[in-house]
This record gives C-alpha cells, sequence and structure tokens, in this order.
C-alpha cells in the first residue's frame, strides 16, 4: 500500500501519491517504482491507494464514463469493489484489500450557481460511510498500512501548518511549489520506514477546469523535485 495525499488550495486542489506497487511471488514481495498513481477522470483527478487490481478497475471506469456528482463516483466505486470481490473470491485476503483500498479525487461542483472546486476522499478510516469531504486548506490522506498510530496522529497537522492558500492568481504558482515541496518531504521521510513507499513522486494540478499531471520523478534530500506539468 502506498500513501496518497490531497490539498484543496481554493484556487487549485493538488493530488499527489508515491509512485511503488508492491507484487507478491511465492518467496517474497518485490517493487515496481514506476507506477503512475495519479489520473484524469471526466470531471477531474483521482489518486488512490491500495489493490492494483480495484484501483486499476475505479480508474478506468472513472476515466471515459460520464459523471454528474460525487454520487456517481462512489457508485462506481462500490460496483468495482463487487467486481473485484467476485473475481478474487478465491483469494483469503480479497475482503481485507478491498477495505485497505481507497481514493482522493478533485471536482468541480455548483455551489450558490457558482463552480467551487471539492477535494472527496473513500477510505474505511475516514467516516462511518467511508466518505469524507475536505475544506480548504484541509489535507486527505491514505496513508500505508506499515505507520503507527502515533506517525499518523502527526502527519496531517504538520502538514496543515504548513499549506499556503493563495489570495489571488499571481500567487498560484508559488503556491504550488511550497505545498509540493511539503508533500515531497512528507513522502521522503517516510520511504526508508515503509517498505511500500518508494522515494519518487507524481503530482496532479486541477485549476480552473483544467487539469495536468508530472512525470514520475525522484524527490532529493531537500523534498524538491522535476515539477513540469502541462494543464488541458
Amino acid at each position: 500500500m502506498t500513501i496518497a495525499i490531497g490539498i484543496n488550495a481554493g484556487l487549485y486542489a493538488i493530488l499527489a501519491a508515491d509512485t511503488r506497487t508492491t507484487y507478491f511471488s511465492k518467496d517474497s514481495p518485490f517493487h515496481d517504482d514506476n507506477s503512475s498513481k495519479v489520473h484524469k477522470t471526466t470531471i477531474g483527478l483521482i489518486t488512490g491507494a491500495g489493490f492494483c487490481p480495484l484501483l486499476d478497475f475505479v480508474n478506468n471506469r472513472l476515466a471515459t464514463e460520464t459523471i454528474e456528482n460525487t454520487d456517481s463516483i462512489l457508485l462506481i466505486i462500490k460496483e468495482a469493489q463487487e467486481q473485484i470481490r467476485k473475481r478474487w473470491q478465491h483469494y483469503s485476503l480479497t475482503d481485507s484489500y478491498i477495505e485497505e483500498t481507497g481514493w482522493i479525487f478533485s471536482y468541480y461542483a455548483s455551489i450558490d450557481n457558482e463552480p467551487t472546486l471539492r477535494l472527496g476522499a473513500y477510505h474505511k478510516s475516514l467516516s462511518l460511510d467511508n466518505y469524507s469531504l475536505y475544506g480548504v486548506g484541509d489535507p486527505a490522506i491514505i496513508y500505508p498500512h506499515e505507520l503507527t498510530r502515533e506517525v499518523v496522529d502527526n502527519i496531517h497537522p504538520d502538514i496543515r501548518s504548513k499549506i499556503i492558500i493563495p489570495q489571488k492568481q499571481s500567487e498560484i504558482q508559488s503556491s504550488i511549489q511550497h505545498n509540493a515541496t511539503i508533500i515531497a518531504a512528507v513522502i521522503f521521510a517516510l520511504a526508508p520506514n515503509c517498505r511500500s513507499i518508494s522515494n519518487r513522486i507524481q503530482i496532479g494540478i486541477h485549476m480552473n477546469g483544467q487539469r495536468g499531471i508530472s512525470e514520475i520523478t525522484d524527490i532529493k534530500t531537500d523534498g524538491k523535485f522535476e515539477r513540469n506539468i502541462t494543464l488541458n
């Protein structure tokens, strides 16, 4: 399981994840650190963490199907869970893999007749119905299972305290660079102690109805990385 992070910064949303996928063989697990985990949907961006067959099933549907609101997204997730449960029913750990899988996604909603950027997340740790909506400046995080409760309880407030929310258009680029570096630094710090996390990152930006996703890139020791994103 990887780590996925989303931030609604008001004028834009940033979604990010490390790039490691863990596979299991009879002898030992092995890793692929070149997995793209931030994807476009027909209404925004999505990233996730957990069981790859389930993540891919949902991402593929959301990339092509018409989505009218968050209810459509949640319905697709729940339908995908049932499909994967049937396909993998002979594996004893399938139910736990499904429960550990979650998503963070961005979209625009009409609020008081104005298009408003929203950030939602679906995971069993979030609420009784697994879904939560995140306000401006409140990071959505799906954690890897290796982390202790003590570490988890410190990460969210630490990120939240460092986020910079732009107040005008001229502040957006510096805010993106700052907030992306915060996320990258967290991933880089966790990687040595979490086998499911790499020190590589991919981020996506959703702004003014446009979306862009970076290439997979290494995180430097200062948390910086190459961030070339074209919005369209």
